[in-house]
């Protein structure tokens, strides 16, 4: 008798050997079969470690083993698609493989001893936790351009009505006198100065003569209804009505060339907070970007750098919406350095729908907790 049930027990690990390709249980998969699958990956490998510390080159998302439910929509939708679910050393992967099976997943498996035994073997491990840093620098981003008097000659013409400035925004004494008598220190931003930077140029913006509100939709399908949107209705820290100030002024200094490549850039420049470019600037900070644009071709700023400012501007104003993008091509081997910036100010991935898209196929944010970003003043 215990001759057969070995015999039995030996058919049914052949068995699952063959079915598996790489593995002897239908449940696990060990740091070396793990290796050799990545190499022609066809699964979804999911980090289910928390709280986070580094995960294996080729990871699709991060989803803690205990929110395996609550985060189902960052689950494939295909329940018979192969999934590897991995932790740090199998308890924590193993405790959310049987959740999967109920939820209706057929072809899930779990690393045997997690990424302790991933390294081990040789493996090696990437740290999205240093992400953040590079996305959100400590000292900020600074662009080529001062302040020089723009905050004086706004306030004089009406744009900004110093009383109303100071009672929703609280200044530091940099900013004050960056607003009321001007400065040669550049434009920068950082975790400590986002509402007032967007709201000094969100009025810049407003208030500037431009190709986008003469041949863009504001100046042509939404003419009639201009006032209507949050960036010109919802400027309330004018003297008076936004309107009066909407296109009115050469604040900044641009010719017919200059004009037409603010628009070209204005075109492919998304934020997350909406579903159209800065072309359309229907909100604070896409009126807000486009300040940045003409200041930088105004000053002959290349390119490059300009989409480069403006990614940068972007993920302080929207801090979460690009730890995910940055996230998502760290763990396709490209660093936030590296990433072509004006491919993520695009559409794909700038845009509310391609931000919430990068954010489902990267699933939680394994190193902070979500915020957002709004168009809030």
């Amino acid at each position: 008798m215990k001759k057969l049930l070995f015999l039995t027990s030996g058919f049914v690990l052949v068995g699952s050997f063959l079915w598996n390709n790489f593995s002897f249980s239908p449940e696990t998969v060990s740091a070396r079969q793990l290796n050799k699958l990545l190499a022609n990956k066809n699964f979804t490998f999911i980090n289910v470690h928390t709280p986070y510390e580094g995960e294996i080159a080729r990871t699709d998302t991060f989803i803690a083993y205990d929110q395996m439910v609550e985060q189902s929509a960052s689950l494939p939708k295909d329940k018979n698609a192969p999934i590897i679910l991995y932790c740090k050393t199998g308890r924590m992967s193993g405790e959310a493989l049987p959740v999967l099976i109920k939820l209706g997943y057929t072809n899930v498996r779990h690393l045997t001893g997690g990424m302790d035994a991933w390294q081990k073997a040789g493996g090696k491990l990437i740290n999205l936790s240093l992400v953040e840093k590079d996305v959100l620098p400590e000292s900020g981003i600074e662009l080529p351009v001062a302040w020089g008097d723009i905050g004086p000659r706004l306030i004089a013409l009406g744009v900004i009505d110093e009383a109303k400035f100071r009672k929703a925004v609280k200044l530091t004494p940099e900013q004050e006198e960056i607003l009321t008598k001007g400065s040669d220190k550049k434009i920068m931003i950082d975790a400590k100065n986002g509402q007032f930077v967007v709201d000094i140029l969100w009025a810049l913006g407003l208030a500037q003569k431009s190709i986008v509100y003469d041949a863009g939709p504001l100046g042509m399908e939404y003419k009639n209804q201009a006032a209507n949107f949050a960036s010109t209705g919802g400027w309330s820290l004018a003297r008076g009505e936004a309107m009066q100030y909407l296109n009115r002024f050469d604040l900044i200094p641009l010719d017919a060339e200059q004009q037409k490549k603010v628009g070209e850039i204005a075109q492919n420049v998304y934020r997350p907070c909406c579903g159209n470019p800065t072309w359309f600037p229907d909100c604070n900070h896409g009126m807000a970007a486009l300040a940045i644009i003409e200041l930088l071709v105004a000053a002959n700023v290349d390119e490059a750098t300009i989409y480069k400012k403006l990614l940068g501007f972007n993920s302080f104003w929207f801090a979460d919406n690009y730890l995910y993008v940055a996230t998502y091509f760290a763990r396709l081997g490209t660093p936030w350095s590296s990433v072509d910036a004006k491919v993520v100010l695009g559409k794909e991935y700038s845009s509310a729908q391609g931000a919430q898209a990068i954010a489902r196929k990267v699933g939680q944010l394994p190193t902070r907790p979500t915020r957002g970003g709004s168009c809030g003043t």
